[in-house]
């Protein structure tokens, strides 16, 4: 059971160190342009960075998907990587179909996939409400304040 944890909280550390990694390049990417943001046309630059954040969070959930796959195939929880890629992807977004279920042996990892997705998705929507933010900031030139 402890060796599950540990291998668990590992992954799920890995995965959310890289996509704050990723989220501290976009920003570093979002302030290097912030001029070319704050001019007109403001609605088809809004879009792009809207679009760019998406991708971005794409980015984000196949790099988590990925470390859980290899990690699991290499500890031949399953019989092919596409199992265990499948399981994973399963399992990352919540969806727990559950047609190819985690050995008995290793099923609290399946928990932990689940709640390692869970946590990225809340890294996402801060991301994208963060990039939001910052881009209007520079398109209206005022600070948005948030409640206390």
């Amino acid at each position: 059971m402890f060796d599950q944890l540990l291998i668990g909280s590992f992954v799920t550390f890995t995965s959310l160190l890289l996509a704050s990694t990723l989220w501290w390049i976009l920003t570093a990417f979002t302030e290097r342009w912030e001029a070319w943001l704050s001019a007109p046309p403001h609605f088809i630059k809004s879009t792009y960075m809207v679009g760019m954040v998406v991708l971005w969070s794409m980015m984000m959930m196949t790099v988590g998907v990925w470390l859980w796959a290899i990690i699991l195939r290499q500890m031949a929880t399953f019989a092919t990587f596409e199992e265990a890629m499948y399981f994973a992807l399963v399992a990352y977004t919540t969806l727990g179909i559950g047609d190819v279920p985690v050995p008995k042996e290793w099923r609290l990892l399946g928990g932990m996939v689940g709640a390692n997705g869970f946590l990225m998705f809340g890294l996402m929507t801060a991301m994208l409400t963060d990039t939001l933010r910052h881009v209007r900031n520079a398109q209206f030139g005022k600070k948005v304040e948030l409640p206390d």
